[in-house]
């Protein structure tokens, strides 16, 4: 499990996913200016995010890079000091607005995402989430994720953002958990 942590650091120290990793649940926050992350402040927010700070310990995966484990769940924590890479441009203006001025990110990933059904990566998500709200501030342009090819404006606070990417033709099913089929 390390091995495979640091390998998929490895494959995004640069800001840019390796195509031939399969793709898990990821977050990215892209940022107007970086941020230096501490082990304390790493602590902190995980403790903020998923519970006391007793219950998550931390490992150091090079320069600006974090893993968490929380009750045997683990999550990268990843900063990058330049932009994030992807592939073409965003046919909406805010979202394409995102891109052109973030100069730094912040990613929060679940890197077991891809030994789970994509039907499981919904609960991971709202894990996800919960740090990523930990970090939501005016730094903060908006926010990616990865495996969907999703870009969310910075429209306030990061519910109210996300509200507001489903009501401007983001497609956003991949955060609904399925519900069972009644007979």
């Amino acid at each position: 499990m390390i091995r495979r942590a640091i390998r998929f650091l490895g494959n995004v120290v640069s800001g840019s996913p390796n195509e031939e990793e399969p793709p898990c649940p990821s977050l990215v926050l892209l940022l107007a200016l970086p941020v230096e992350l501490s082990s304390g402040r790493v602590l902190e927010l995980a403790a903020q995010a998923w519970g006391s700070e007793s219950e998550a310990s931390l490992a150091s995966a090079g320069m600006g890079q974090w893993l968490i484990r929380v009750s045997d769940v683990p999550f990268l924590l990843r900063s990058g000091r330049s932009r994030y890479r992807r592939h073409g441009d965003e046919t909406n203006q805010a979202r394409q607005r995102v891109w052109d001025r973030h100069k730094a990110w912040l990613a929060v990933d679940y890197p077991d995402g891809p030994k789970m059904p994509e039907s499981a990566w919904p609960s991971f998500y709202k894990l996800l989430f919960l740090m990523a709200n930990q970090m939501w501030d005016e730094n903060c342009l908006g926010l990616y994720l990865p495996a969907q090819g999703v870009t969310v404006p910075n429209m306030g606070d990061l519910i109210g953002s996300i509200r507001w990417a489903g009501n401007n033709g983001t497609p956003l099913p991949f955060l609904h958990e399925p519900q069972e089929k009644k007979a």
